[in-house]
């Protein structure tokens, strides 16, 4: 098992749930939408305070997919201030991306569901799957690629 997939197992059976706003609350994470542009959300922990801001304009299931990836950097990367890394350094931010798209995968795909639905098929596509658990077909590939 990957350590992102251990830490979204530990999370949820923490809590006793798998809910991304109810983690949020467990988690002391506060919640805000506000218009972005093309941004579609970010962390931030400003003094041991954490926030996460989703762009308004996002759709439901966009919304989920982004608070998921956010939370994600709230339970893995909560010291890391990705945004400024992103804004002001050189310094590369793809394994960060890459573990919170690995974390919201695994939050929002659960393997009894992902073996509930493929129940009775000879195989499914990315695209079926993408469609039923309401993700971008990228996020099924990574819990495929990431199911370890």
């Amino acid at each position: 098992m990957s350590k992102v997939k251990g830490k979204v197992i530990k999370l949820i059976n923490k809590y006793k749930t798998s809910n991304l706003y109810e983690l949020c609350d467990y988690l002391n994470i506060k919640i805000k939408r506000d218009p972005l542009g093309s941004t579609k959300g970010y962390f931030l922990n400003v003094d041991g305070n954490f926030f996460i801001t989703l762009n308004s304009s996002l759709d439901e299931w966009e919304e989920r997919v982004v608070l998921a990836h956010e939370l994600a950097h709230s339970v893995l990367h909560k010291k890391t201030n990705i945004c400024f890394l992103k804004s002001y350094t050189y310094s590369v931010t793809n394994k960060l991306e890459n573990e919170a798209n690995q974390f919201a995968a695994h939050i929002l795909i659960s393997d009894k569901a992902l073996n509930k639905f493929s129940r009775g098929y000879e195989y499914v596509t990315a695209e079926q799957l993408s469609k039923y658990f309401k993700v971008p077909e990228e996020l099924i590939m990574y819990k495929f690629n990431n199911n370890i």
